[in-house]
């Protein structure tokens, strides 16, 4: 398989770009962001070191939760040479399970035991590093890696989020050799994180599962035009995972909060970069149970795209 950046081919761009060189349009966009990150941080390609935390709490949520996928896929890959590996919100790997057991007696301990940190600060640009820094689905193929000793692996990374908050609460990585990169383990991964995610909401109490369905009836009117307001009802959790700029999501994280705090139903314009601008709809929700919160909607005029609002209504 041909990767822009990868050791099949005969340029390491990895290389010319620590040696100054321009690679732009040659690497892959999070790729050459995760390096430049990288390079700020003074890392180095031989840093072979990472933090170990040899005593972490095995009881956590996300650990329970994932133990019975992470034993599906370990069936899955059996006799590949596929490691699957989960992390924490931090980048410290929880477990690790493996597709050809004989991998355990040959890799380095870097490779094969929980509590080494893959954060992209520590590690460099690496599947479990850049999933978080980027918040989704990513893939690293070969000399993409940071640190050399990854440059002969591919990997597969996403993150796992808490469906109730929407924060990141880890991530599920699957490794393999570069030349056994395959477009169909991409589903396969989703599938399974959306399997972890779901048994982790499995272990929310009630009074959380309540606020949720308050949340999603609400949103269901939203969505259904009777919220009395002109233009189109986004969910804030899913408007701040559109392309907007970093300036933007900081601005209406503040402004929603402000709203949330307020407790009441509430309308605010708040404006955006380049003239542009969307409406934040707060309103109080309560669950079957008697659990009260607050929904914060974005807004957005009816001649927009959802993720460019236009400067005038």
């Amino acid at each position: 398989m041909g990767v822009v950046g990868d050791r099949i081919g005969p340029v390491r761009f990895r290389d010319r770009f620590l040696q100054g060189e321009s690679v732009e349009g040659s690497v892959r966009s999070p790729i050459l962001s995760s390096w430049q990150r990288s390079r700020l941080l003074g890392l180095s390609p031989d840093q072979s070191e990472l933090p170990f935390e040899q005593d972490f709490d095995l009881e956590v949520p996300l650990l329970r939760a994932a133990e019975p996928v992470l034993d599906r896929l370990e069936a899955i890959f059996a006799g590949s040479q596929t490691n699957i590996s989960l992390a924490d919100g931090h980048g410290m790997v929880l477990a690790r399970r493996f597709g050809e057991k004989s991998m355990v007696r040959r890799l380095a301990p870097i490779q094969i035991l929980p509590g080494f940190v893959f954060a992209e600060r520590f590690a460099g640009t690496n599947g479990i590093g850049l999933s978080l820094a980027e918040r989704r689905l990513c893939q690293v193929y070969g000399a993409e890696h940071f640190a050399e000793r990854s440059q002969a692996s591919a990997c597969t990374a996403i993150p796992l989020r808490d469906q109730l908050s929407g924060h990141i609460q880890g991530v599920l990585c699957l490794g393999y050799p570069y030349t056994e990169a395959d477009p169909a383990l991409i589903p396969v991964v989703r599938k399974a994180a959306e399997a972890i995610e779901r048994r982790l909401m499995e272990q929310s109490s009630a009074r959380e599962h309540g606020l949720l369905q308050a949340y999603l009836d609400t949103a269901n009117l939203a969505r259904s035009g009777e919220h009395g307001l002109d233009g189109h009802p986004v969910a804030m959790a899913d408007f701040l995972q559109s392309e907007l700029e970093q300036s933007d999501q900081a601005t209406l994280k503040e402004k929603a909060t402000e709203l949330m705090s307020g407790d009441r139903r509430a309308a605010a314009e708040v404006p955006l970069s380049r003239g542009r601008w969307v409406t934040l709809v707060s309103r109080p929700v309560t669950s079957a149970a008697g659990v009260e919160g607050v929904v914060v909607e974005a807004l957005l005029p009816e001649d927009s795209e959802r993720h460019a609002p236009a400067p005038t209504h």
